[in-house]
């Protein structure tokens, strides 16, 4: 258990993303944050948009997934 909790005034609070959607998803935001920041915007924008953006990028991603599942699912019938 050590590593994946940490104890912090008190509370406990998760340190690892909970599977491996939410890890690509912090990927993906933090990334486009760094980005955003580059182009010129403030951090609230830059936090705003990636978040937008970093949803409809993860939401592609599942529809793809969920596509090729149903594909492959018909090809063996």
């Amino acid at each position: 258990m050590y590593g994946l909790m940490i104890q912090e005034h008190g509370r406990e609070r998760t340190n690892m993303p909970k599977n491996l959607w939410d890890k690509e998803y912090n990927r993906v935001y933090k990334e486009l944050v760094r980005d955003y920041l580059d182009d010129g915007y403030d951090i609230t924008e830059a936090k705003y948009n990636a978040r937008k953006d970093a949803k409809e990028i993860m939401q592609d991603q599942l529809d793809f997934v969920e596509e090729l599942y149903d594909n492959t699912l018909n090809d063996l019938d």
